[in-house]
Parts: C-alpha cells; sequence; structure tokens
C-alpha cells in the first residue's frame, strides 16, 4: 500500500513538469517554424535577389522600424522579453543580404533555438551544416547562410543568421554587415 501511495504521489508530482515541458517545447518550434517560414525562400517567404517592391509586399508592414534607400529593418515580438529583427539589404533594388538578430531571455534559449535553426535549413536545404569556431554555415547556388549563437559575446540569448548572395552572384563583392 505505501508503494502505491509512493507511485501516485510521484506521478501527481512529475505529471505537471511533463505537460509544462510538452507546452513549452512544442510552441518555441513553431514559432521558429513561422519565423523562418517557407522552405523554399530564405527567411520570412523572402529570397535573396527579390526586388525592393517583393520585400515589401511580403513582409509586416506593421512591423516595419526603418527604411532607407539601401536597406529596410523589420521588428517582431515573440514575448515580452524576446524579440527579433530582420535587416534586408539591397544593392541596385535587388536584396543582397538578410541579417536576422534574435534575442531571447536566457543561454539556454539560444542553444535551443541554434540547433532548431541549423536543423531547420539542414532540412530546407537538404545538406548538413559545417561548424567551425561557433559558426555554423551552409551553402547553395543562390545563397550562403551563417548561423550564429552569440550570446557568450553579447548576452544571454543572442542568435545572428546572415543570408548572404554567393561571391560572384552579388553586384557588390563585398556584403557589409548593417551596424
Amino acid at each position: 500500500m505505501y508503494l502505491r501511495g509512493m507511485n501516485l504521489r510521484t506521478f501527481a508530482w512529475i505529471c505537471p513538469f511533463v505537460l509544462l515541458w510538452a507546452c513549452f517545447g512544442s510552441p518555441f518550434k513553431a514559432h521558429f517554424e513561422e519565423m523562418a517560414g517557407p522552405a523554399e525562400a530564405h527567411w520570412r517567404g523572402v529570397k535573396l535577389g527579390e526586388t525592393w517592391e517583393k520585400v515589401q509586399e511580403l513582409e509586416d508592414a506593421k512591423a516595419l522600424m526603418a527604411l532607407d534607400s539601401g536597406f529596410a529593418k523589420y521588428h517582431f515580438h515573440y514575448s515580452d522579453s524576446e524579440y527579433y529583427e530582420v535587416q534586408y539589404q539591397f544593392i541596385e533594388g535587388r536584396l543582397d543580404e538578410i541579417y536576422v538578430q534574435v534575442f531571447l531571455d536566457s543561454e539556454q534559449r539560444a542553444e535551443e533555438l541554434t540547433e532548431l535553426a541549423v536543423a531547420h535549413f539542414e532540412a530546407a536545404w537538404n545538406q548538413e551544416a559545417l561548424m567551425d569556431q561557433g559558426v555554423f554555415a551552409m551553402s547553395k547556388p543562390d545563397a550562403v547562410l551563417e548561423i550564429m549563437d552569440e550570446s557568450p559575446f553579447h548576452g544571454p540569448g543572442m542568435i545572428r543568421l546572415i543570408f548572404r548572395a554567393p561571391p560572384g552572384n552579388s553586384s557588390n563583392s563585398e556584403p557589409q554587415l548593417p551596424s
């Protein structure tokens, strides 16, 4: 009888944690999939090489933070303490670089998002990411992607994803990161 009661108490104690884990993990992955957008595009339905007008058509106008002749910056909230920004850099009216910064509330969440991002793009691009000095890299004929967990350098929970036109495919041989 004692063991039976102990098992019931253990189950009652563990069950809420399992439910919390199930509810917590799944929405974060679903949100990342929504953030990243369809696999055939690079980010949020946008592909490198798109026109200025096409990017504005595909993006959420309410999230627009800054607009200039060479770039557009968008800001998206995930929660009160977590958000991401996307900067689109244009050269001669064509999208040459997508620069994504994700800000999360802990290094653990940043590690989780980095794993999700790498897995997502490995599946979408049908290749394994190469890792060198903490940077995951992939390439295909129309894009080069770098994924970095920069939490150790810039504080807890900062991830960067950079999509660039491959060398030779850009009108500018050395794309510059927006500041």
